[in-house]
C-alpha cells in the first residue's frame, strides 16, 4: 500500500513539474518582465567576444553573471528568448523537484503551495529569482549535513543569477540552530510590536553603513532600494496586509505548538521553521522597505512549502487532517487570488500565450499592449 501511494506520488509530481516546465518555459510575451529579459539578450554580444576586454564588459554588463554567460552562449547560437525562458524553466523545476522529494511529507501539496506562492510571480515572470530561489531550495539539505562549503558554492551559483542570493550566505549559520520556543515566541512579539508600532531602524542602519562602499555594485543597489522612492515605500496596514499578518500567527502558533511532534516526524522541519521565522523577520521588521523585504521574503517563503504538508499529515485522524489541508487550500487561494480571479491587475498574464501555437498558427501576440496596460495600472 505504501509503495502504491509512493509511486502514484512520484507520477503526479513528475506530471506536475512537467506542466509547469511547458506552461512557464513556453511563455510567449506573456509576464511582467520579458520584454526587460529580451532587450538585455538583444544587448548582449556572443560568446565569442568574450577574448575582448570590450565585449567582456557588454557581456557581464551585471552582476548576475551567470545569467549574462546563459544569455551570450544562446546569442552565439541564435537562440532567443524563448531558449533562455526554456532553460531556466528545465534547470528551476529540476530543483524544485530535487527539493520536494528530499524535504516533504506531500509532494502533491508542496506543489500546490509552490504553485500558488511563486509560479506567477517568479516562473511566469522573474525567472532569475525564480532560478536562484530554486537552487536555493535544494541546497537547504547541506545545512542540515553541516556541508557549509557545498552550501555556499550553491549559493553563489544562485547569486550569479541574482545577485539578492547574496544575502542568504548567513542563513546557514541561524537555520541550522535549534532555538528555544519561548525565544522565538519573543522574537514573535517583539516583531510585532516593530510593525505596529512602526519602530524605524532599517533605513538609516543601511544608509550610515554603505556610504562608504557606494562603488561596490551589492552596496550601489541596497543604497537604491533604500534611498530610490520608487522602492523605498513601506509596508501599508491593507486588508492583504491583515490578512498575511494573520496567516502568520496561527501558522507560527500551530508549528511552535505541535513542533516537537513535527521534528520527529520530518528531520528538516527544524531547518524550514527557522527559515519561516526568517519570513516573519521581512515582513514585520524589514516594514519600512517594502520592496526590498519582499524580494528577501520571496526566499523565506520556501518554508511554506515544505511546513504544510507536515501540518497536513501531523495528524491521523482524517476530521483533522481535513481541517488542516482546508488551512492549507485557504492559504494557498489567498495566495494567488488575483491570477486565479484573473483582476485587472494581472492583466499581464492573460490570456496566456504559448509560444508553440502561436508561431505554429501565426496568431498575433497582445503582449506588447497588456504590458502597457499592466505599466499604466501600476504606475
Amino acid at each position: 500500500m505504501i509503495n502504491i501511494e509512493y509511486k502514484y506520488q512520484t507520477y503526479m509530481t513528475l506530471f506536475v513539474v512537467l506542466i509547469f516546465v511547458l506552461i512557464a518555459g513556453l511563455r510567449y510575451e506573456t509576464g511582467v518582465d520579458w520584454l526587460v529579459y529580451e532587450k538585455m539578450l538583444e544587448t548582449t554580444p556572443p560568446i565569442t567576444d568574450i577574448t575582448d576586454a570590450f565585449g567582456r564588459v557588454l557581456i557581464f554588463s551585471t552582476p548576475d553573471y551567470g545569467y549574462c554567460l546563459l544569455m551570450s552562449v544562446v546569442k552565439y547560437f541564435g537562440g532567443s528568448i524563448q531558449v533562455i525562458f526554456f532553460i531556466t524553466s528545465c534547470v528551476s523545476m529540476f530543483f524544485v523537484y530535487k527539493g520536494v522529494n528530499c524535504y516533504s511529507e506531500s509532494r502533491v501539496v508542496s506543489l500546490l503551495i509552490y504553485f500558488s506562492l511563486f509560479f506567477f510571480i517568479l516562473d511566469m515572470s522573474g525567472l532569475r529569482q525564480g532560478f536562484s530561489l530554486s537552487v536555493f531550495f535544494y541546497s537547504i539539505k547541506y545545512i542540515h549535513q553541516r556541508k557549509f562549503w557545498i552550501y555556499l558554492t550553491m549559493i553563489l551559483f544562485a547569486a550569479s543569477f541574482h545577485w539578492s542570493a547574496y544575502l542568504l550566505i548567513p542563513i546557514y549559520f541561524v537555520a541550522k540552530r535549534r532555538f528555544s520556543s519561548v525565544s522565538l515566541v519573543v522574537f514573535f512579539c517583539i516583531s510585532l510590536i516593530i510593525f505596529f508600532f512602526n519602530i524605524s531602524w532599517l533605513e538609516k542602519t543601511i544608509t550610515a553603513v554603505f556610504p562608504s562602499l557606494e562603488s561596490e555594485v551589492f552596496a550601489a543597489k541596497l543604497l537604491v532600494y533604500t534611498t530610490n522612492d520608487k522602492f523605498s515605500e513601506g509596508r501599508q496596514l491593507t486588508a492583504n496586509t491583515i490578512a498575511s499578518i494573520l496567516f502568520y500567527i496561527t501558522t507560527f502558533a500551530f508549528c511552535i505548538f505541535y513542533r516537537d511532534r513535527l521534528e520527529k516526524r520530518n528531520k528538516y522541519f527544524y531547518l524550514f521553521f527557522n527559515i519561516y521565522i526568517c519570513q516573519i523577520f521581512t515582513f514585520f521588521c524589514l516594514y519600512e522597505l517594502i520592496e526590498m523585504a519582499d524580494r528577501l521574503r520571496l526566499y523565506f517563503l520556501i518554508s511554506n512549502v515544505v511546513l504544510f504538508p507536515s501540518m497536513i499529515y501531523l495528524f491521523q485522524v482524517k476530521k483533522e487532517r481535513m481541517l488542516a489541508f482546508t488551512y492549507a487550500g485557504i492559504f494557498a487561494f489567498f495566495s494567488c487570488m488575483p491570477y486565479i480571479l484573473n483582476a485587472p491587475t494581472t492583466i499581464a498574464y492573460y490570456p496566456y500565450q504559448n509560444y508553440v501555437i502561436y508561431k505554429m498558427f501565426n496568431i498575433e501576440s497582445t503582449g506588447p499592449q497588456r504590458l502597457q496596460k499592466h505599466s499604466e495600472l501600476h504606475e
